[in-house]
Order: structure tokens, then sequence, then C-alpha cells
């Protein structure tokens, strides 16, 4: 019934995959209780900005995936960057909805790849896992979304600045279409479980252990979240670090089962080498910083802004924040910018059931 694979191993998982997020929760505990508000932008510094720089290193570090996806790597930021532009121009607001719905789907769809690829190293799950695996993440993540007290204040509230009528009725309407849904599928999913294991498919118990630790983390603090700081701080945690470390271990493998590959490659996999990973994700992310914002010379947490996103409104009666100027225009371009196209590429870069990539994983 049951086939244990491990993403790295055993201790490994146990500490990045399964136990992660309930740390990850712990911190944003306390940094909702001791911190500001405004250090979720620390945490975006520290965490998000060099898991950026682990998808430059990952797609263009290696010569045979760089030549591959050549002309992806090479137009693709040229034009998500001059979308960009416009759109800050034209309306800052609907870019920023934009990245923001995209993260979110962005990281749903990194935990279903986990889920993937738990299967692909214990060879378990039935054909049909993959499609079960993918409504599992979208459904689960949306009824968060749309039930929870912290996100529903958030699409509530934008609703009404974009003048969309609703009612109390209507918000407890979709509460309950929401969870209908959802329970409805978790008791089909259970059903192809036992299926699958009736029609002689194993189960790989680490991708539901995993499964469960994450939608635990995002549940337990889109309920309990009282400012946006837990959720920055215990999402971006748990996103941020397990990105970094299914990178490295990615780089390490390929570099040992490939051998002929560019010598910064080579240099970063040796063993013990990670902390020279590690050390080139936090220069990226100071770099990057030093950048886009006169607001982020700071690096402590409480003293970093992030507001460029929403400046003059004026169409939804919004006050501007700050002057759009030529380099604000340029900071928010690379905030929203940099993200899209990370969101890009590992949109196709982790395609499990790509023989190629396989050799990474």
């Amino acid at each position: 019934m049951f086939q244990t694979g491990y993403i790295l191993s055993r201790r490994s998982d146990a500490i990045w995959f399964i136990s992660l997020p309930f740390l990850a929760i712990a911190i944003g505990l306390a940094g909702q209780q001791w911190l500001p508000a405004t250090a979720a932008a620390a945490v975006g510094l520290w965490i998000t900005i060099p898991h950026h720089f682990a998808t430059w290193l990952r797609t263009y570090g290696f010569s045979d995936e760089w030549q591959r996806w050549k002309d992806r790597l090479l137009i693709a930021p040229v034009i998500i960057f001059g979308l960009t532009i416009l759109g800050l121009m034209w309306s800052p607001l609907t870019v920023f909805m934009l990245v923001t719905l995209w993260d979110h789907q962005h990281s749903l769809m990194q935990q279903y790849g986990f889920a993937r690829i738990y299967d692909f190293k214990a060879g378990t799950g039935a054909p049909s896992a993959g499609r079960f695996d993918l409504a599992f993440n979208w459904i689960l993540y949306a009824n968060m979304f749309l039930t929870s007290p912290y996100w529903t204040q958030i699409w509530v509230h934008q609703l009404f600045q974009w003048s969309v009528p609703i009612t109390a009725d209507a918000v407890r309407l979709v509460h309950t279409v929401s969870w209908t849904v959802t329970i409805v599928f978790l008791i089909l999913f259970i059903g192809h479980l036992v299926w699958s294991v009736r029609k002689g498919y194993r189960l790989n118990p680490m991708k539901f252990l995993f499964l469960g630790a994450s939608y635990f983390l995002w549940y337990f603090i889109a309920w309990r979240a009282t400012s946006l700081l837990l959720y920055m701080i215990a999402h971006r945690i748990m996103h941020g670090v397990q990105y970094d470390v299914i990178v490295y271990s990615y780089i390490r493998r390929k570099v040992s089962r490939k051998g002929d590959v560019r010598k910064l490659m080579a240099r970063i996999a040796k063993p013990g080498n990670v902390k020279v990973f590690i050390l080139f994700g936090l220069i990226y992310a100071v770099v990057f910083s030093l950048l886009v914002g006169k607001e982020l010379q700071e690096f402590g947490f409480g003293l970093i802004r992030f507001n460029i996103p929403f400046d003059s409104l004026q169409e939804l009666g919004l006050g501007s924040v700050i002057d759009m100027s030529s380099y604000q225009l340029f900071a928010a371009t690379m905030i929203n910018a940099v993200a899209v196209v990370h969101y890009y590429f590992d949109s196709f870069i982790w395609k499990v059931r790509d023989a190629k990539i396989q050799t990474g994983l």
C-alpha cells in the first residue's frame, strides 16, 4: 500500500519539507507579537529576493538548459519589463493585483510540484494522481483565500474599492459554496486514493505529510493572522527556503550526473559549498535592494517600506502616496517585473515529467 520516497533524504525531508512549516509559524507568531508590520519587507529582502537569485542560477547556470530555452530566457524578460513599465504608468494597482494573483498561483503550484516529485522519487501514484494533486492544491488554496478571515477582509475591501456591490449575505454565500466544493472534492480525493490502492498502485506517505504540513501553515495563519506580518513571515520562510533547498539539490545532482558544466556551477556543487550558494544569494539581495530603493537603504526589520505600486490612483479615489518619479518608476518596475520573470521561468523549468529535468531531481 505504501512506498516511501524522499526528495533529499529521510532526515533532510523531515527538516525542510515537514518540520519547516511549523517552525515558520512559530517565527511568524513571534514576529507578529514583537515586530512592526513593516518588518515584512525585511523578510522579503533576506528570503524572497535570494530565492529569485536561485532561479537565475538554475536557468542561466547550465549551458544545456541555456541552449534549450535560450529564446525564452532572452526575450521573455524584455517583454515582461516593457509591459510592467507601461502598466505602472497606466494603472499601478492593476499591475500590483496581477502580480499578487500570479504570486498566489505560483505558491500553490510550487507545493503541487513538490507533491509530483515525491511520487516521481517513490514511483508511486496512479496515472491520474497528478490531476488530483493539481485539483487538491487549487481547491484547498482557493478555499483558504475565499473563506478565511484574513483573506476575506482583503478581497471584500478590494471589491468595495472597485465599487462592486457586495453584501454580507453574498460573502456568506461565497463561504458556503467554497466549503461545499472543498468538502465534496476531499471526499473524491480520498476515494481516488482508495481506488488507486485497490488497483495496485502504491502511495508515498511523505507526499501527504508534506501537503498536510504546507496547508496547515496556510490555513493556520489565514485564521490566526492579526496583521500582514504573520502571513508574510511564515509563508515566505516556507516558500523561499524550500525553493532554495530544491534548487541547490538540483544543482548538486545535475553536476554529479552530467559532469560537463560551467565552473561556477561545479564550484557551488562541491560538498560543503552551500555557503557559497547562500552568500551569492545574499549579495544579490543587497545589490538589488540598493538598486530599487532609496527607501530601502536600511536593511533592518521594520525599516523598509513597500508602497510604490499604490501611487496615483485617482480614478479609484485613492490619494497619491508619493510622486511616481523616474527613479521610483524604475524601482517599481524592478520589484514587480523581476517577480513576474521568476514566476514565468518556474512555469516551465520544473516539469517533473520532463526526462531532462529529472536528471537533477
